[in-house]
């Protein structure tokens, strides 16, 4: 029986367990058979891409311009199984070697296991479900009283600070997870996750980022390959 250590590890999902982002490529699955909604989609995403960059709008807008397209109004059991395909095909081929073997070093240990990632939670949880952890926090998705997707989110973008928010809230919910005994250790590659590293006890930067990997040293955060 492996050994209880009240230990937690968060992982954030894209570019750290993943060796690739995965809402482009999950918005990619859903329109490959639909060429006549490719054109519109590219110049919505790109758009509100470069509206985002500079600062008019929200990041979560440019999710909401590519479901516009390709999502809103889809059956929740449509999305689910669409999830499911995409999350089989990461889990089998999409993962960093170095990040299979951090989960299943902190799995033999018996430390809790969770995921925090601004993608949208029908991919988090199809993944989060096949590699057997229980704990995630994502963007919720909406639906309607149809149960057909809606275009906006049941839930702030989770991202930056707003990862800090939710894990806090999470803790509240489940105090087990959090005892005075309990190191817990944030896995991210990137700059935008600082807020939560630093709140974590301990920070890993895996594969960082330019920002992250020059931040760093000053912050104590191992740096760590994972795609060796």
């Amino acid at each position: 029986m492996s050994k209880v250590s009240g230990n937690l590890a968060i992982f954030d999902l894209d570019y750290t367990l993943t060796r690739r982002g995965t809402w482009g490529r999950f918005v990619l699955q859903t329109v490959k058979f639909r060429p006549h909604l490719w054109v519109p989609l590219l110049i919505s995403a790109g758009w509100t891409q470069y509206r985002y960059k500079k600062g008019k709008f929200p990041r979560a807008r440019v999710k909401q311009a590519m479901m516009r397209w390709c999502m809103v109004g889809k059956p929740k059991a449509e999305m689910l199984a669409a999830a499911d395909k995409f999350a089989r095909n990461e889990v089998e081929n999409g993962l960093r070697p170095g990040g299979i073997a951090a989960l299943s070093a902190h799995k033999g240990t018996g430390d809790n296991i969770m995921i925090v990632s601004a993608a949208v939670d029908i991919i988090v949880e199809a993944i989060a479900r096949r590699l057997d952890i229980k704990h995630f926090l994502a963007t919720d998705m909406a639906w309607d009283e149809d149960g057909r997707l809606s275009p906006d989110f049941a839930s702030p973008n989770c991202y930056g600070q707003e990862k800090v928010r939710r894990l806090k809230a999470y803790f509240g919910e489940n105090p087990s997870l959090k005892q005075n005994h309990t190191i817990i250790t944030m896995y991210s590659d990137s700059y935008s996750d600082l807020d939560i590293m630093q709140y974590c006890d301990k920070g890993i930067a895996v594969n960082p980022d330019r920002r992250l990997a020059a931040m760093a040293e000053a912050h104590g955060f191992d740096v760590v390959n994972w795609d060796i």
